[in-house]
């Protein structure tokens, strides 16, 4: 499987570089990914691939520049070009800058994906609530999550976001994907509110303790992986597909013997 994913990766100076960067090394290990390319920022350029594991082709396609109105446009015509297999959007509130209104737009390409017949995932790390604001923002924001989920799943990391996008647009295409952590041993308060500020950005990773979170522990903290959500989600919609396209065939065939 081919795979596109729109992310602050390379590396930003916000922490969700981090889970950007273990999100990506993940996908990477997976048997199921073939090659992964990245529709990043542009001013970041082409720094910041630093994986020594055995794993698949990474390319860079930097798309898209902060507070750029053409965004959603610059990011679904690179997805035609390199008609990837399926799609994931790493989004988190403000990742293409201040401008509310080109934040809005990249709303499209979830739209877009689906009108393409492109599987695509979107990995929501904060889902702002349209009925705190007023006027035009609420407006962009109800707008915006309109487009969020028409992709074919929905992955937050909140449980209080699964349950309002649920009772506010009456989807089921959604998963909550819990932080499962074990804390290990030893770690002091000081290390542990480290440690949380780390993981709060989401459940994705298997993150082995290094000195400096965890003093002399070694044990690991386990947070459940997004990754194997995603991947099984691509090959069921796969074999929907396939199944789709094998009854309409055979209806094909009927018709005409």
């Amino acid at each position: 499987m081919r795979l596109a994913i729109i992310t602050t990766y390379p590396i930003s100076k916000d922490a969700l570089g981090d889970y950007a960067y273990q999100l990506i090394k993940h996908f990477r290990l997976s048997e199921a990914v073939s090659e992964i390319i990245l529709l990043t920022n542009k001013r970041y350029g082409r720094n910041g691939l630093f994986f020594t594991e055995t794993g698949c082709r990474i390319l860079v396609k930097d798309c898209w520049s902060l507070n750029s109105l053409s965004n959603g446009f610059s990011i679904s015509i690179t997805i035609n070009d390199i008609k990837p297999d399926a799609v994931v959007f790493d989004y988190r509130e403000s990742m293409f800058g201040e401008n509310k209104i080109a934040n809005t737009l990249v709303g499209l390409v979830p739209v877009f994906c689906r009108l393409k017949g492109i599987p695509n995932i979107n990995i929501w790390h904060q889902v702002e609530d349209e009925n705190q604001f007023e006027s035009i923002r609420k407006f962009l924001l109800k707008q915006f999550n309109k487009w969020m989920i028409t992709a074919n799943h929905i992955i937050v990391t909140n449980l209080y976001d699964e349950q309002r996008l649920r009772e506010n647009y009456n989807i089921n295409n959604i998963s909550f994907v819990p932080q499962c952590i074990n804390i290990p041993e030893g770690l002091n308060v000081s290390q542990l509110t480290k440690l949380n500020r780390i993981s709060n950005f989401g459940g994705i990773i298997g993150y082995d303790t290094t000195e400096e979170l965890s003093g002399k522990t070694e044990k690991s903290i386990s947070i459940i992986k997004v990754v194997d959500v995603c991947v099984n989600m691509f090959e069921n919609l796969a074999k929907t597909e396939t199944g789709l396209y094998d009854k309409k065939v055979s209806q094909i065939t009927l018709k005409t013997s």
